[in-house]
């Protein structure tokens, strides 16, 4: 009977051991883990803040890009209003030779009367 007692006493040591290396082996997968997870997070906010990045300068570019286009329709506003008032000299000017070449065809035919 105490050796059957003493038996059960070493397989219930034998137990403790192995529920303490199980517990170990667990401990140690769980700190591999949070290694791991804490990598993909860090990984992750990395890729998060690049992409930050990115639509900042996106935003930025598309304003560059906005403010060009304005910049290049004021162009074209200005180049307009030059060309308005070359054709409106132009204009004048041919008025004035029409007025000239009147007056030269109203003293012809004045003087051929």
């Amino acid at each position: 009977k105490a050796a059957f007692i003493q038996m059960k006493e070493e397989d219930l040591d034998d137990a403790a051991v192995d529920a303490k290396m199980e517990e170990a082996m667990l401990e140690t997968q769980a700190a591999m883990l949070e290694a791991e997870a804490a990598r993909w997070k860090k990984e992750v906010d990395a890729k998060y803040e690049q992409a930050q990045k990115l639509a900042a300068a996106k935003q930025v570019l598309k304003a560059a890009f906005i403010q060009m286009k304005e910049e290049d329709l004021d162009d074209a506003a200005v180049d307009a209003k030059m060309e308005e008032a070359m054709l409106e000299t132009q204009a004048a000017m041919l008025e004035a030779e029409a007025a000239r070449w009147k007056k030269e065809v109203d003293a012809k035919y004045e003087q051929a009367q």
